[in-house]
């Protein structure tokens, strides 16, 4: 084996290792592709749709969750979000700011997970990014509730100045956002 396959095979192995000590599910262009968009789940009798989103700021924050039943008892990493400023800027921007995120980097505009209604569900939002004075940290930010069967409940890691805050509505119908509490 010469030099140059005997080094990438270690670099691959390296790279493998880093998250073993991390229950992560997130989404990985080697692992899935170009993905255009985050999958989707939906909620019925026995389980409650949890969206999670970034609002107030474009720096992104990564999700992780934690079910009760869960026999690992890490957080389970979910992935990447960040606010596309849909609703703020010209809709063709946020697009393009969506799919180039989406599509590259695994940064979506929200995140989708299903949680057993009946049974505590942790949500823990954190955000670090490199900015012009420095480093950008908030978090990690934690929610535990226990999601009522076919609901539709949105995690909102909110940029608020330069602090940020993580809240949970329930959103089951559109056009009203409860407040839930933990």
């Amino acid at each position: 084996m010469n030099k140059r396959a005997l080094l990438t095979l270690s670099l691959m192995f390296t790279l493998a290792g880093c998250h073993s000590n991390v229950r992560d599910s997130s989404p990985s262009l080697l692992k899935d592709g170009i993905q255009l968009q985050q999958n989707t789940v939906t909620a019925d009798a026995q389980h409650a749709k949890v969206i999670m989103k970034a609002t107030g700021g474009t720096y992104p924050v990564e999700f992780s969750i934690r079910r009760a039943d869960d026999s690992d008892r890490r957080m389970e990493v979910l992935g990447t979000v960040v606010d596309s400023g849909r609703g703020k800027v010209f809709g063709w921007i946020a697009k393009v700011n969506e799919v180039a995120n989406s599509a590259t980097v695994k940064r979506f505009p929200q995140l989708e997970a299903q949680a057993d209604a009946g049974k505590p569900f942790e949500v823990s939002g954190y955000s670090n990014s490199r900015v012009t004075a420095g480093i950008f940290s908030c978090g990690p930010l934690k929610n535990t509730f226990t999601p009522q069967q076919g609901k539709v409940y949105q995690v909102e890691f909110q940029f608020i100045d330069e602090r940020c805050e993580q809240h949970v509505y329930d959103v089951t119908q559109p056009q009203q956002r409860i407040p839930v509490n933990g």
